[in-house]
């Protein structure tokens, strides 16, 4: 399971934009876009693969392209999120065509906050990602139940501070990302509680916190259920995958992108039952579609569907590293 966490759950800061810098579209993918012409979507976009835009020209042009769509389909696209990138360090695209509504919690009204000091060290944990991925120095180990660097010191080296400080304030980590009403002190919150002692009280807050309002709480608060998961077979028994298999619909991408990493760690030990809820006919749509995109991003999608085909591991893992996704989906509706 390490293996393929190291090779392709790459998860990158959403942020594609550095300080003043002209970035370049690498890949331009799609979810939600069963039954629309994807030709005369990307034919009326205002930039194409191979452009060159600056975080200035974004707001604008993001603006033009939700005009555009919704020319195209009859209705805005659900998101339009610029993702740090792809193995040639461009930004990818990532549009939402369509999605299914959540039902989140109620957005808490407390008045919790972090100190200061745990600001500034997420600050510099954030900052540090980012300059790893943009360096291509993005890989993880996810075998402590945390995730440590294997390719960026300095990251590594604040993810230590970061585990030091969560294990001894678990639980005001809990009680800001419970009862804040802070968004953002909340997703700083999900950040750092992934890094505290295992527990289950932990994993019950990261759970609550994956049906958030604000979707970058249910970003990291998943991303720290898949980090989890994948480190104790026992630790994702205690997750509720339904939650995530919802999840997958989501017009949200950094929803689906999340929901996808768990749902693999989840799927290891080959659950019939929730294997069955991942062949409900708009959940399959839904992981077909991103196992065909051509970045990364795409291989959770490519060995949940391998799973679903009952492809042996080894083999699933050699398909997925040579970019056989058509084989796969072959060998998945030939077990249908």
């Amino acid at each position: 399971m390490r293996f393929y966490l190291l090779l392709i759950l790459i998860l990158l800061a959403p942020g594609a934009f550095g300080q003043d810098e002209p970035i370049r579209i690498g890949e331009i993918e799609f979810f939600g876009a069963t039954g629309v012409a994807l030709d005369k979507v990307r034919a009326a976009l205002p930039f194409h693969e191979g452009d060159t835009i600056t975080e200035e020209m974004w707001p604008r042009t993001s603006e033009q392209a939700q005009q555009t769509i919704k020319q195209v389909i009859g209705h805005a696209p659900t998101e339009i999120a610029p993702v740090c990138c792809d193995n040639r360090a461009n930004t990818i695209i990532f549009i939402g065509l369509s999605g299914t509504p959540l039902r989140y919690l109620p957005a808490p009204k407390g008045r919790a906050r972090l100190p200061s000091n745990a600001i500034s060290l997420y600050d510099r944990w954030e900052n540090a990602m980012v300059e790893g991925a943009r360096k291509g120095a993005s890989t993880e180990d996810w075998s402590k139940g945390y995730a440590l660097s294997t390719a960026y010191p300095p990251l590594r080296a604040i993810q230590l501070k970061v585990r030091a400080y969560a294990v001894r304030h678990g639980r005001l980590l809990r009680d800001v990302l419970a009862t804040s009403a802070d968004d953002h002190q909340r997703a700083m919150a999900a950040e750092l509680l992934g890094y505290a002692r295992q527990s289950r009280s932990q994993i019950t807050a990261l759970i609550q916190a994956a049906r958030d309002p604000n979707g970058d709480v249910r970003n990291n608060a998943t991303r720290a259920l898949s980090v989890l998961a994948a480190s104790n077979s026992k630790l994702a028994k205690q997750i509720p995958a339904g939650v995530f298999v919802k999840m997958l619909l989501s017009g949200t991408w950094t929803d689906v992108n999340k929901a996808s990493a768990l749902l693999l760690n989840l799927t290891a030990g080959g659950d019939p039952a929730l294997l069955a809820q991942l062949r409900r006919p708009s959940v399959l749509e839904r992981l077909v579609e991103m196992a065909r995109w051509r970045t990364g991003h795409a291989n959770a999608a490519r060995i949940i569907l391998g799973r679903m085909a009952g492809i042996e591991e080894t083999r699933l893992q050699q398909l997925v590293a040579a970019g056989k996704v058509e084989e796969i989906i072959a060998a998945l509706h030939g077990t249908r």
